[in-house]
């Protein structure tokens, strides 16, 4: 058996993470070609891996969930540090999850209206 040390598994865990946020941005974009050359490629990634870390500092669970806010987070740059969206999803009576999608229903309402 494989036995690691736990600085070993601390550095397996970092990769992980930060292949994960990668494949990520690479999917957004591969369906946003606008953003790849402004702001480009290591902007994103940079937004998505501030959002990833966010996510993990709140509780959330679900990677489809995480995966929604780093796409949030790459095209609303901070959001997540935002006094309000901050203050939502971590208010108590719900999960982060659920918060995030109730903000997006609301988010989704209001392009709609707008366009």
């Amino acid at each position: 058996m494989l036995k690691l040390s736990q600085d070993q598994w601390d550095e397996l865990q970092v990769r992980d993470t930060h292949q994960f946020v990668e494949s990520v941005c690479d999917q957004f974009l591969s369906n946003r070609q606008d953003m790849v050359s402004e702001p480009g490629r290591d902007a994103i990634r940079e937004r998505m891996q501030n959002a990833f870390d966010y996510a993990v500092d709140i509780g959330f669970k679900s990677t489809p969930h995480i995966v929604r806010l780093l796409y949030l987070a790459a095209d609303a740059p901070g959001i997540h540090d935002d006094p309000l969206i901050n203050g939502y999803l971590r208010k108590p009576g719900a999960t982060p999850e659920q918060r995030l999608d109730d903000m997006l229903v609301v988010i989704d309402k209001k392009l709609e209206e707008a366009h």
